[in-house]
């Protein structure tokens, strides 16, 4: 039974404000240490109100994995991996309470489980590593995390050592080496601090002021960045200390692990093993999964700086690709590390030895294990000219070609070309909940024209019509009908580089010259259009049309789906040399019909009724239909009197 579900019974006995009474007098009793569901299971236990009849066998039975908010009757297997000393407090009559906690964790996690009063002391005879299982409690959040609390029936027994089974528990030990550590499990460690952080301040909730401080550990088995809040930001602490740090791991800010200290102490100056990392060649790099190694090769691309969303917060990234003659890899720098790109004063075609990179692998689609490479907090990058990489050169390569290229190819290409037709900027909500922006625009050189898909950042550049532009190390993929060009994370945009000019002709062609494939543009009065429906309904999953069966939408691969919308039209286009069928879609019927597309999904045929006549300036590419050649278009535009005598004294 959820919290909401407990509280409605208790209001069938008492009222709002006399539960809001006892709720915050409950609270003061305890000193503060507990919170509203805690306050809430008390109330309705004192009342007569018995929360576990409605639970049958099996929602009595958890991993910790499975433990959410407002659960009673929480009964749990676990192993004790961390215990508090017992506590005194204040109540609100005057007399003093007791508290301790235990934090017990299984293969699928960890939990706290605080016990108060009399409870506190069912514990007296357990120690960590102690297997146990727990009755009668009950779950809540506090501090944005989940918890176990006691209440007047929880037990807790000891399970004896071969009546349960080890593998399903994390193995406890007094200290953990780095590489051992797993998240949500508190830890002790000790190693030697590499780098000590200046310490942040920043705004709190409540409107005080918080401090934060973070250092980087290290022992013979890697490193891990700790975080010290508030009044321990005052410990002194030094690069080369040794020190013993007590903690809770949890996933890191960027990637790997981080731990949450609660207890800090300096042992000494001693040695500890250095970590000595070693040279290796870009393609041995996917067998070095985990390793820090140092690379050496020639630049071939410094990225922009990028901004990555990880749903709770940005983070910038920036990248440098390498060659060797071996291969090419990129190695991320991230956060303040970018810094070190901008203090080594290093361009294309330098070449450079990188140090101390984190090497990660992953496994494609197709099964090859892939290498990347992190920048570390000693990561240094070094001049070197002896890297037997060859010398550099720019790929520049013409739109036209483009298309020919094989798969492998397409994920690596550098183009220049005019902006010749600019779309609006969208914004659009990530599956994490978070904004994204998105705007394409069409670059064109003399052999052709691409779609090219700005994002974030990139699409919030001050970019016009007519301006050149510059994709560095860019990649294509095909959309429907169309390649898109985008700038991936190792890719960068140049805005009117200097010295470089393109001269293009215009693109346009009559109808009756159209030929299948061409990119280009036609010019033509809307004689006709198709007499169906706006709206066309389409499968989530196999992106097919879907039919509307008494009231459902079904499709006839995937079955009965909530489908997505697409706005689309055809119309018949005649330039006075031929006419040809032309289909559009979404933004493109907007600017056809100069209607919102949030309005067109409610508009009948009259909306293209209206428009029969008028001349529009088209842009797409020419392919086969069912039977004749017809046009996708991508773009529409009125027709600009001036520049249309410019195009045809050229034509």
């Amino acid at each position: 039974m959820n919290i909401d579900k407990i509280k409605q019974k208790i209001l069938e006995k008492i009222s709002e404000e006399e539960l809001a009474k006892e709720i915050d007098s409950i609270i003061q009793e305890h000193g503060g240490l507990i919170g509203e569901d805690a306050a809430i299971n008390t109330i309705a236990r004192d009342i007569g109100i018995n929360i576990e009849e409605e639970y049958d066998e099996e929602e009595c039975k958890f991993l910790i994995k499975d433990i959410s908010e407002g659960q009673s009757n929480v009964e749990i297997t676990a192993k004790i991996i961390d215990m508090t000393d017992l506590r005194e407090f204040n109540k609100k009559d005057g007399t003093t309470g007791t508290v301790r906690s235990i934090v017990i964790a299984d293969n699928t996690g960890s939990i706290r489980l605080t016990l108060w009063n009399d409870k506190a002391n069912i514990v007296d005879n357990l120690e960590i590593g102690d297997v146990i299982e727990i009755t009668g409690a009950f779950s809540r959040q506090w501090n944005n995390r989940i918890e176990l609390n006691s209440g007047s029936d929880t037990k807790i027994e000891k399970i004896e050592i071969g009546d349960y089974d080890e593998s399903m528990y994390p193995i406890v030990k007094d200290y953990y080496k780095i590489g051992e550590l797993q998240a949500n499990n508190p830890a002790t460690i000790k190693g030697e601090i590499t780098i000590c952080y200046a310490v942040r301040e920043f705004p709190k909730r409540n409107g005080e002021t918080g401090r934060v401080k973070s250092f980087i550990l290290k022992d013979e088995t890697g490193t891990i960045r700790g975080t010290l809040w508030d009044d321990n930001t005052e410990i002194n602490l030094n690069k080369g200390d040794i020190v013993e740090v007590k903690g809770m791991v949890k996933e890191g800010f960027r990637e790997g692990l981080d731990i949450n200290v609660n207890n800090i102490k300096i042992i000494g100056k001693a040695e500890v093993e250095e970590i000595e990392a070693k040279d290796e060649t870009i393609e041995n790099l996917p067998n070095c999964n985990g390793e820090i190694v140092n690379v050496k090769g020639r630049i071939i691309n410094i990225s922009n700086p990028k901004t990555v969303n990880f749903g709770d917060r940005d983070v910038e990234v920036q990248e440098i690709t390498i060659t060797d003659s071996t291969g090419t890899i990129g190695v991320a720098f991230w956060g303040n590390a970018m810094n070190k790109i901008k203090e080594a004063s290093i361009k294309e075609g330098d070449g450079v030895k990188i140090t101390n990179c984190k090497v990660k692998t992953y496994e494609n689609y197709e099964g090859k294990i892939i290498a990347s490479l992190s920048a570390q907090y000693g990561t240094e990058i070094i001049k070197d000219e002896t890297v037997g990489a060859p010398e550099y050169s720019e790929n520049i390569i013409k739109i036209k070609d483009i298309f020919s290229l094989d798969e492998e190819k397409r994920n690596d290409i550098s183009v220049i070309g005019k902006v010749s037709d600019l779309y609006d900027l969208r914004t659009f909500e990530r599956r994490n909940g978070s904004t994204g922006k998105v705007r394409s625009l069409m670059l064109e050189d003399e052999t052709g024209k691409i779609r090219l898909t700005l994002w974030d950042s990139d699409a919030e550049l001050e970019i016009k019509e007519g301006d050149v532009i510059k994709v560095v190390r860019g990649y294509v993929k095909e959309n429907g009908d169309y390649y898109d060009l985008n700038i991936g994370r190792i890719g960068k945009l140049i805005i009117n580089p200097k010295g470089i000019a393109v001269d293009i002709k215009t693109s346009r062609k009559f109808i009756k010259e159209l030929q299948e494939e061409d990119t280009t543009e036609i010019r033509g009065a809307v004689v006709d259009y198709r007499k169906q429906n706006l709206v066309l309904y389409l499968c989530p999953n196999c992106n097919k049309r879907v039919a509307l069966v008494e009231g459902v939408y079904d499709c006839e691969e995937c079955g009965e789906v909530s489908p997505k919308e697409l706005i689309t039209a055809t119309i018949t286009v005649d330039d006075g040399t031929s006419n040809i069928s032309c289909k559009l879609y979404g933004s493109a019927v907007a600017k056809l019909t100069n209607t919102p597309l949030n309005e067109l999904k409610d508009a009948n045929l009259d909306i293209l009724e209206n428009i029969l006549g008028s001349e529009f300036v088209f842009s797409g590419l020419a392919k086969t239909g069912y039977n004749d050649l017809e046009f996708s278009v991508r773009n529409v535009k009125s027709v600009d009197l001036d520049k249309e005598i410019e195009l045809l004294k050229e034509l």
